[in-house]
């Protein structure tokens, strides 16, 4: 699987479940079959807003094509 077919898992996820997010979006760590895809939210881009986390992150398994949520404290 290449890596805009990887990225393109995460936003079909994302607009199914009305998550916005900001292009492009950018490859993290893997795991096995699972890698990591991180999109900025769009907030995080106001100078005058924190935003913590200031991502969205999910596992994409490149085997399965399931993507499944990252949660962050």
């Amino acid at each position: 699987m290449t890596r805009d077919q990887i990225i393109d898992l995460a936003e079909i996820y994302l607009n199914n479940e009305k998550i916005r997010y900001v292009k492009p979006g950018q490859l993290g760590e893997s795991e096995g079959d699972k890698v990591e895809v991180i999109f900025l939210k769009p907030e995080a881009l106001d100078p005058n807003v924190v935003i913590d986390p200031p991502d969205v992150r999910m596992w994409v398994n490149t085997k399965t094509e399931e993507v499944t949520w990252i949660f962050q404290m």
